[in-house]
Parts: C-alpha cells; sequence; structure tokens
C-alpha cells in the first residue's frame, strides 16, 4: 500500500469523526424559547381541553346528532399527535422557527372559515380538520423546541414549557364558557382565530440554534461517572460563526487533493480506490432512492431499537388509560350527582395540579438528580391506583384529593415523554423519534375514548372504563420496567 493511500485513509477518519450539531445556550435566549414553548402549549391545551364545552355551544347552531358535532374535538384531539410526521417532515427542510409560523398562519384561515361554516360538515373540514393539524404541528414543534436550547437544564425547562399546557387546561374551559354565553359559537371562532394567530408571534421568538463539529470518537470515549456523555467540542471562535474551523478546511483541502490523485496510485491502490469509488456510487443510489427517504423520514430505523419499541409501547398504554379523563365528569355528573359546575371545578383542579407536576418534574431530575425512569415508573403507580380509586370516591371531598394526586403524577408523565426519548436515541435523533412517538400516541388517543364508551355503553356502569383504564396504566408500567431490566441485565 503506498504512503498516499495510508494518508488517504488517515486523513478521512479523522474529517468523520467530526459532526455539526447544534449548541445548546442552556439558558439567556433559551428562556425566551421556554416561555414561547409554553404559551404554544397553552393555546393548543386550552383548546382542546375544552373541546366538550365547545360542542354544547354547537347545539346552538347546529340540529345535526352530538356524535357527528362530537368529531371536531375527537380531530383536534387526535391530530395534536397524529400531525407530528407533517411537522417532521416540514422540519427537515425548515427550521423550526419556520414551522411554527405556518401551523399559526394554518390554524388562524381554518377558524376564520369555521365561523363562516354553514354546515357541521364544512366545520369539521375547516375548524376540525385544518386547525387540527395546525394544533397537531404547533404541539409537537413547540414541545421538542425547548430542549434544544438546554442540556443540563432541559428537564427543567420541558416541565416549564409544559406548564403552560396544564394552564391552558385550567384557564381554557372557563374562557370558552365565557366566550360562548356572551358572543356565540361563530364569534367564539373569531376570537380563536385571533389566539392562533398568535402562534406566529410565539414562533418568531424562536431564534435558529448556532452550530459546531463535535468530536464524535471522544464523545465515546468520554463518559463521566454517572453515565452521562462529555462531549469534546471544537472551540475554535470561527466554528459558531462560520460552521467550520481552519484547521477543518485544511484537513478538507488535503482529502479532496488526495482524492484528485488517487488514479495515478500504484495498481493496488487503484484496484482498492475503485472498489471504494463503486461503493460510495451504490450508496449514493440507495440514498437517492424515494424509498429510502422516506423511510428515513417516517423514522421506522427506530424500530429496530428494542428499547425506543417498549417505550413506545409503554406511551401507547399510558395514553388508552388518559381516557379517564374524559368520562371523570359524566362519573360525577350521572352517577354520583354531582352539580356540573362542581365537575367543572374538579377539571379545573386537574388542570392546575397537572401544571405543579409539570413545574416539580424539572426540580426532581435536574435539581435533585432523581432518575428520570423511576419517576416515570413511580408517576405510573401513583396513576393506575387514584384510577381505580375514582368510581368509589362518590362526593367531592373524597375524589377531589384523589384527582389532584392523579394530575400531579400526571404532570411527570407528561413531561418526561421528551425526556425518555432523548436518553433511549439521543439528542440527535430525539426529534423524528419524538414524532414516532407521538403518531402511535395519536393513534391510540382516536382509538381508547371510543373503544370505553363502547364498553360504558354495553354494561351500562363506569367501573368497567375505569378498571380498563387503570390496567392499562398497570401495562405502561410493565413496558417501561422491561426496559430497566434490560438495561440491567442485558446490555454490558
Amino acid at each position: 500500500m503506498s504512503f498516499n493511500s495510508v494518508q488517504h485513509e488517515t486523513v478521512l477518519k479523522d474529517v468523520e469523526s467530526y459532526e455539526k450539531r447544534p449548541v445548546p445556550p442552556d439558558g439567556g435566549w433559551g428562556w425566551v424559547v421556554c416561555f414561547a414553548a409554553a404559551s404554544l402549549c397553552f393555546i393548543v391545551n386550552g383548546l382542546t381541553s375544552s373541546s366538550g364545552i365547545f360542542l354544547i355551544g354547537l347545539t346552538r347552531i347546529f340540529d345535526d346528532p352530538v356524535s357527528k358535532l362530537s368529531l371536531i374535538g375527537a380531530l383536534q384531539s387526535g391530530l395534536s399527535m397524529l400531525a407530528a410526521p407533517v411537522a417532521n417532515m416540514l422540519l427537515v427542510y425548515f427550521s423550526h422557527r419556520t414551522v411554527i409560523i405556518l401551523a399559526g398562519l394554518l390554524g388562524f384561515i381554518g377558524a376564520i372559515l369555521g365561523a363562516f361554516s354553514t354546515s357541521i360538515d364544512m366545520m369539521i373540514v375547516t375548524y376540525g380538520l385544518i386547525a387540527g393539524v395546525s394544533l397537531g404541528m404547533t404541539f409537537f414543534t413547540g414541545q421538542i423546541i425547548a430542549g434544544f436550547y438546554f442540556e443540563k437544564k432541559r428537564a427543567l425547562a420541558i416541565g416549564i414549557s409544559n406548564c403552560g399546557g396544564g394552564m391552558g387546561i385550567l384557564v381554557g374551559n372557563m374562557l370558552i364558557e365565557y366566550f360562548i354565553e356572551f358572543y356565540g359559537p361563530r364569534g367564539t371562532l373569531l376570537l380563536i382565530s385571533g389566539a392562533l394567530l398568535n402562534i406566529v408571534v410565539f414562533g418568531s421568538l424562536c431564534r435558529p440554534l448556532q452550530y459546531a463539529y463535535k468530536n464524535v470518537e471522544q464523545k465515546e470515549s468520554k463518559a463521566s461517572p454517572d453515565g452521562t456523555n462529555q462531549t469534546s467540542v471544537m472551540e475554535d471562535e470561527e466554528s459558531h460563526n462560520t460552521g467550520i474551523t481552519r484547521e477543518r478546511r485544511i484537513r478538507n483541502e488535503r482529502f479532496i487533493k488526495l482524492k484528485e490523485t488517487q488514479n495515478v496510485d500504484s495498481p493496488s491502490t487503484a484496484d482498492k480506490n475503485s472498489v471504494k469509488g463503486e461503493y460510495v456510487v451504490r450508496n449514493r443510489k440507495d440514498e437517492n432512492s424515494l424509498a429510502k427517504r422516506c423511510t428515513n423520514i417516517m423514522g421506522v430505523e427506530f424500530f429496530k431499537n428494542i428499547n425506543f419499541v417498549l417505550l413506545m409501547l409503554s406511551y401507547v398504554f399510558w395514553v388508552f388509560s388518559l381516557s379517564e379523563l374524559m368520562y371523570l365528569p359524566p362519573l360525577c355528573v350521572w352517577s354520583f350527582g354531582m352539580t356540573q359546575k362542581k365537575s367543572a371545578i374538579l377539571m379545573s383542579l386537574h388542570g392546575l395540579f397537572t401544571t405543579i407536576g409539570e413545574l416539580f418534574l424539572g426540580v426532581f431530575v435536574d435539581l435533585l438528580h432523581f432518575r428520570s425512569k423511576n419517576l416515570y415508573i413511580f408517576s405510573l403507580i401513583i396513576s393506575s391506583v387514584s384510577i381505580i380509586l375514582m368510581p368509589y370516591c362518590y362526593t367531592f371531598q373524597y375524589i377531589a384529593p384523589v384527582v389532584c394526586i392523579y394530575s400531579i403524577a400526571l404532570g411527570f408523565t407528561v413531561s418526561l415523554r421528551l425526556v425518555l426519548t432523548t436518553e433511549v436515541v439521543g439528542l440527535e435523533h430525539s426529534t423524528k423519534a419524538y414524532s414516532v412517538l407521538c403518531v402511535t400516541s395519536g393513534i391510540a388517543g382516536l382509538v381508547s375514548s371510543p373503544l370505553f364508551g363502547l364498553f360504558y355503553d354495553i354494561t351500562g356502569s363506569f367501573l368497567v372504563v375505569f378498571y380498563g383504564a387503570g390496567a392499562c396504566a398497570v401495562l405502561a408500567l410493565v413496558f417501561i420496567s422491561l426496559i430497566t431490566l434490560r438495561n440491567k441485565f442485558c446490555i454490558k
């Protein structure tokens, strides 16, 4: 082997050891982005959680069956997670800021058209489908943007951003009810369109991150005692401004020159270079194929990661357990004889304590250094016990504390979704993996509520509904526990 061939392979390996990755500021403007993400979650959760109140208002202007009227809320709730692949595909070509702004404009158009709809079918398409896709894109992009701006305080930032969702649940129902009472459903849609247009404002606050080149080999070799990797970053000032250092340019120039002279090497080297050239051509053909691009965008490769599959199944069954929230007000009114006002207060308490749980999650993970998986397991235990106890709490004084405890645990699980996904697949793959998690969760959300509603229609009792939801929480606990056991006994 000639000297040029050896030098060629050495330079190639040296160049490929660096990857261009975002540099989280861990503060500064990151807190502004965190506030914007919280505001986005406030809008999305406020609208999706108040679909029941809006359904009552729709009965004033449409004489269609309630099952048809409820399609608007069902589409918005399901698409809040199912629209994740659309956002993920757009994020391949556009920045997070651009995607959020597009989502805000799309939602504004859907709500405006819905306000002037002459039939429920038109409103289902406009406010249900179009605005639902907008809410899904906003929810997905807003969830991940806060995590990109933080590294050491990521769990705290995500917890704060998710607090906006809890506040949206707390305030959204009361605001929508107030607007419908004074302005009617169509006037309420005009006000909602203005709220959706504010998504554009909050999206404009999400400035793009700066990038730097990180040494992958040093990242793999340098691991701290607590198991976290310490990344070696090329700290040249120029890498933050132009994206490449002088040393990197020199290595690239050497690599290009060696590539240009590879045809005049010795016969043995030329043969090897021809084989390498054929391999590169084949790889380029594979990468340019449409099937491989679609597969890459859809994130099919994550299904080869057993830990990610187990995490996905855990959150699918967790979403099934959330169906009890839809049937909690009917349980209080129809079975316990409470007033609708008390059931509304109960849901407001749910939103408040969900926010508290999301705040405490960041404190436990970032400040007290609790392990994320252990907190998730603990929250699932609390959730399963609380769900099973709810049908036996016949008065407001009994069921309110149970709902509050359950809501704190729910706040933990909501904030831990992106944290656990990042731990399983890594920060560089977290966006695509989280989109896959949102799709499967969205499908579960569309199926779970009608399924448990069918159980109630057959039995006429809410016991089956809450027992089933509690069993799903237990199954979610089983799958996340399998990840812990697998990491302990299977991975060296």
